[in-house]
């Protein structure tokens, strides 16, 4: 059975490992999206690539609202 995607992302918390890159996090520079569950990056751009496609799908619907109005 596959881990799901909190599963991953915690595991790789605790062994200080960047979901996206696969660096080693050096002690005291993880930054994230402020809930564990959601991951710690090395950088902000590593959490930028991995969260762009949920991004994009933001500012998708965020231009169709103000479209709309």
């Amino acid at each position: 059975m596959d881990k799901s995607e909190e599963e991953y992302l915690l595991e790789l918390w605790e062994r200080n490992i960047c979901p996206c890159c696969g660096n080693e996090i050096p002690l005291g520079t993880r930054v994230g999206r402020g809930d564990k569950r959601r991951g710690g990056f090395c950088s902000l751009d590593c959490v930028a690539r991995y969260y762009e496609f949920e991004f994009t799908e933001r500012l998708r619907h965020i231009h169709e609202i103000s479209v709309r109005r």
